[in-house]
């Protein structure tokens, strides 16, 4: 948008600057002409007798001028010239009619009332010329009327006042037409070129959006200039390296996985054997315990990495369904919220992380409300309970893998801290974010927001 209008404006102060100087130069050509039609009259009039003078002047008289000869000329004695035009006119005409008396020759500029008087210059020629009065620029704005006195040889003043100050003509259609179409294919090119540039910006922050939420963007091809080029080749490079990481992770707790059940499969047939009923009874629990927590990771990581792919979904329906199934479990869950609200993510990842969020709540709360809306920046899902909620300290501690409430999540209620973290891991793969805080009435409040 910046160089769109830089070249606007560009365009713009060239056809101002061509304009003042084509006035200029109009400018001078009427300078130059009213002087050579002064210089013309003046030599034909000088040998004429009056007869011929009366034709010469009747021939020269045209609408906007007045010319005379008479005795005595229109204008007083040469005073300091309050124009540069006055100037310009009498040194240009005493050169080219041979005049060395300088009061042989009057010339007076009349001003509209309306407007500013030009800037004066000195009454003596030679340092006018040499201050650079000649040079003064020609403009006749606010020059109404000229009038020229110059005498003759026979003693005779001719007094010439002319009005015919004409205005440089109207623009061209042709110089307007390719201004118009120089303009265009300025614009046009330069919008297609910034356009060209920015496209691949653009994909960029497309695929950099849709690989935060969890998806798995094709690699980008690396167009642009140089910059925006080695910009995408990293993102390409970042992506194919944590894609390596997680399939390498995933392959590492597989076989973590399949060498540990194998032991514990042992440890368990050997604890059959233990003839002491309540140490046997002890072992055999410690082992589900370790089988339940190696199956809690693998869920885990399998979360992260899952490749579940992102599709339009009822978000109300999918909610109301874990609120309906809990109730009839015989949950205190109740829903508000609207009937049906269109969403894209990942249902199946979705629904676990709101169901382990939602069994929290009634395991350990009661009076749960799960409350859905829609706003301007996403969806938020509240599922607010009535429990003791959780220290302030805590809040954050207990999003972390593993990390546990000793006081209320015992092992002995089948939680092994991995719930929350779970449900936390999922939201983030949407590109969304899980808060939790206490209620000033009491009870926990978490808080999914989830873009759109």
């Amino acid at each position: 948008m910046l160089l769109v209008v830089m070249t606007l404006l560009l365009i713009l102060g060239g056809g101002y600057i061509l304009q003042d100087e084509r006035k200029d130069r109009f400018e001078e050509r009427n300078l130059a002409y009213l002087l050579d039609e002064v210089g013309t009259l003046v030599w034909l009039l000088q040998d004429a007798d009056p007869e011929e003078r009366s034709r010469i002047l009747e021939r020269f008289s045209r609408t906007g001028d007045r010319i005379g000869i008479a005795d005595r000329p229109r204008l007083g004695r040469n005073r300091p010239w309050r124009h540069a035009v006055e100037h310009i006119i009498h040194h240009r005409l005493r050169s080219a009619l041979g005049i060395e008396d300088r009061e042989s020759l009057r010339v007076r500029v009349q001003i509209d009332a309306h407007r500013a008087p030009g800037p004066e210059v000195s009454a003596n020629p030679t340092a006018a010329h040499e201050e650079g009065g000649e040079r003064e620029e020609i403009r006749t704005d606010d020059v109404e009327a000229i009038v020229i006195c110059v005498r003759l040889r026979d003693g005779a003043w001719l007094n010439y006042r002319t009005t015919r100050i004409d205005e440089p003509p109207p623009w061209a259609g042709k110089t307007l037409q390719l201004l118009g179409l120089l303009l265009i294919a300025v614009v046009g090119s330069s919008l297609l070129i910034a356009r060209k540039a920015s496209r691949s910006m653009a994909d960029l922050a497309e695929a950099a959006h849709r690989f935060g939420r969890g998806e798995d963007p094709p690699r980008l091809s690396e167009q642009g200039p140089r910059e925006v080029r080695e910009t995408i080749r990293a993102f390409n490079l970042m992506q194919e390296r944590l894609h390596k990481h997680l399939q390498d992770r995933s392959r590492l707790l597989a076989a973590v996985s399949h060498d540990l059940r194998t032991p514990i499969t042992t440890l368990r047939l050997r604890a059959e054997y233990i003839e002491d009923a309540e140490m046997r009874e002890r072992t055999l629990a410690t082992l589900e315990e370790m089988e339940a927590i190696l199956s809690a990771t693998l869920s885990f990581a399998r979360d992260e990495a899952s490749d579940e792919r992102a599709r339009s979904t009822d978000l109300a329906a999918l909610v109301q369904s874990l609120v309906d199934d809990h109730a009839d479990l015989g949950g205190d869950v109740v829903y508000r919220g609207p009937d049906r609200l269109i969403a894209c993510c990942r249902p199946v990842s979705l629904r676990r992380a709101l169901s382990n969020l939602i069994d929290n709540a009634v395991k350990y709360g009661g009076g749960v409300r799960v409350d859905l809306r829609e706003e301007s920046d996403g969806r938020v899902i509240r599922i607010d309970d009535a429990g003791p909620g959780i220290p302030e300290e805590e809040l954050e501690r207990v999003l972390d893998p593993f990390y546990r409430l000793e006081s209320s999540r015992s092992r002995e209620t089948g939680g092994t801290g991995l719930g929350l973290s779970v449900a936390r891991t999922i939201v983030h793969a949407h590109g969304g974010t899980l808060t939790l805080s206490n209620r000033p009435e009491g009870g926990l409040s978490v808080s999914i927001r989830l873009p759109e």
